[in-house]
C-alpha cells in the first residue's frame, strides 16, 4: 500500500488542491509552495528497502510538482487552466508546460510510424546491448572503459524509448514535446543541454525564468538553472537512498560551468568533428558523478565504484 500511495498521492494532493489555487488571490504563492511540499514528500510513503521504487516515485512527485508550479503561472498570468483541462495536463506525459504544447509541431502519420520503427530498432538493439554489457566480466577492464559502456547503451536505450513513445503518442492523435533533440550530436556542452531533456528545459525557461531577461543576462540564467537542477536531483536521490552525497551538485556544477562558457560558441566547418567528439568525451567523463549516486539505486557497476570515487 505504501508502494501505490507514493505514486497516487502526488496527484491526490495536486487535484484537490487546485481549486484552492484558483481562489488563493494574493496568496498563490504561498498555495503554491505548500502543495509542492506535499506532493515532493510523497516519496517517503514507498517503503526504504526498495530504493528504486523510491527513486521513480521521487520522479514522478518532481513532474506532478512542475506541472503544479505551470498551473500557478496560468493563473497568475489570468488565464488558469480548466478543471478538465488540468486534469489532463497532469495525465499527460509529454509537456511540463501547458499553454506551449499547441505550438509544438505535428508531424505526418508517415514520419510518427517512421520514427516508431526506427527507435523501437534502436531501443531493442541497445537494450540487448546493455543486457550483455552486464554480464561481461569487468573485473580486469578499466573502470572508466565500464563506465562508457554502460552509460552510452543506458543512454541509447533511454533516447529511443522516449522517441517511440512520443511517436506513438501522435499516432493515437496527441500532441507531444520529444524530450530529445539528438543529444549525442551536440557540438558543445550548452547545445548538448538545448537538446537534452527538453521538457524540463522549457519549463525553467518559461516558468521559472522569465525569457526576455534570461536573454539579457544568459549567462546567470543558464547557471542559476543548473543550480537549481543540482538542488532537484539531490532531492530525488535524497529520497531514494535517503543522503545528500554531493554527486548531483558536483556534476551540475560542473556542467553549468561547460554550458555556460560554450553558450554563445558557434562551431562551423572542420571544427564541428573534433568539438563534437570532445562534447561526448567530457559528458561521459563527468557523467561518472552522476552515476555514482544511480548506482546506490541500482548496481551499475560489478566491482562497485572505485575508491577515488567514494
Amino acid at each position: 500500500m505504501g508502494t501505490l500511495a507514493g505514486f497516487l498521492v502526488p496527484y491526490v494532493v495536486a487535484a484537490a488542491a487546485f481549486p484552492v489555487l484558483l481562489r488563493s488571490g494574493r496568496f498563490l504563492w504561498v498555495v503554491t509552495c505548500g502543495t509542492c511540499v506535499l506532493i515532493v514528500s510523497s516519496p517517503w510513503l514507498v517503503p526504504a528497502d526498495t530504493p528504486l521504487v523510491r527513486f521513480i516515485a521521487s520522479i514522478s512527485a518532481a513532474v506532478v510538482a512542475i506541472k503544479f508550479i505551470d498551473a500557478s503561472k496560468d493563473v497568475q498570468f489570468g488565464r488558469p487552466p480548466t478543471w478538465r483541462g488540468f486534469a489532463d495536463f497532469l495525465a499527460h506525459p509529454f509537456t511540463h508546460v501547458r499553454r506551449s504544447l499547441v505550438q509544438e509541431r505535428r508531424p505526418s502519420r508517415r514520419e510518427s510510424l517512421l520514427t516508431v520503427l526506427a527507435a523501437s530498432t534502436t531501443c531493442a538493439l541497445a537494450t540487448a546491448l546493455l543486457l550483455v554489457l552486464f554480464r561481461v566480466d569487468w573485473s580486469e577492464v578499466p573502470f572508466l572503459v565500464e563506465h562508457a559502456s554502460k552509460a552510452v547503451a543506458l543512454m541509447l536505450t533511454i533516447t529511443a524509448a522516449l522517441g517511440a513513445a512520443a511517436a506513438l503518442w501522435r499516432l493515437g492523435g496527441g500532441t507531444a514535446r520529444d524530450y530529445m533533440d539528438k543529444p549525442f550530436t551536440a557540438k558543445t556542452p550548452a547545445e548538448f543541454w538545448r537538446r537534452y531533456n527538453r521538457n524540463v528545459h522549457q519549463f525553467f525557461w518559461q516558468d521559472v525564468f522569465d525569457g526576455r531577461r534570461s536573454r539579457r543576462a544568459p549567462i546567470r540564467s543558464i547557471l542559476l538553472v543548473f543550480a537549481l537542477s543540482a538542488v532537484l536531483h539531490e532531492f530525488i536521490f535524497l529520497a531514494a537512498i535517503g543522503e545528500v552525497q554531493g554527486y548531483q551538485t558536483a556534476f551540475f556544477l560542473l556542467q553549468g560551468l561547460a554550458a555556460a562558457s560554450t553558450a554563445r560558441l558557434k562551431v562551423q566547418g572542420w571544427r564541428v568533428i573534433p568539438w563534437t567528439a570532445g562534447t561526448l568525451v567530457f559528458n561521459l567523463l563527468s557523467s561518472v558523478l552522476f552515476f555514482a549516486s544511480l548506482h546506490q539505486v541500482a548496481p551499475i557497476y560489478a566491482q562497485g565504484l572505485p575508491p577515488w570515487l567514494r
